[in-house]
């Protein structure tokens, strides 16, 4: 297959609502609303592709993601820089989000870690690698 990257991503989520207020709020994301004759759908674009969430009828109700479960483990978005990632740090402490804050991946790269209303994995991702 050649291919010049990833066209989208869709994420199930269990509360389209809760889960848009979340990602255009806290993350700042220009969600976009489906209308409702297609399903409960929502997306925003994030560079050349775009992140589509969706509810389902079929999911149980309560249920919450685990990244090991066969399938996604985290999605990760690219920060432009250290200043950012400790922006949203800020930003997610300020919403209640739980996060270490700006971390330090195998002493090269940093980024947040966090998770989303429905315990989805997040990171922000600053690929420049630390001065050492």
């Amino acid at each position: 297959m050649d291919t010049p990257g990833i066209n989208h991503v869709i994420l199930t989520v269990t509360d389209l609502e809760r889960s848009t207020h979340f990602y255009r709020e806290v993350l700042g994301f220009d969600v976009q609303a489906i209308p409702p004759e297609y399903g409960r759908l929502a997306y925003f674009p994030v560079g050349a592709g775009s992140v589509w969430l969706i509810q389902h009828d079929q999911t149980p109700p309560g249920d919450r993601f685990s990244e090991f479960r066969v399938g996604l483990d985290h999605l990760a978005f690219t920060a432009p820089s250290l200043d950012a990632l400790h922006a949203l740090a800020d930003t997610l402490i300020a919403a209640g989000v739980d996060t270490q804050g700006v971390e330090l991946f195998h002493g090269k790269w940093h980024y947040v870690a966090f998770r989303d209303p429905d315990n989805i994995q997040l990171e922000y991702w600053l690929d420049e690698p630390a001065a050492t």
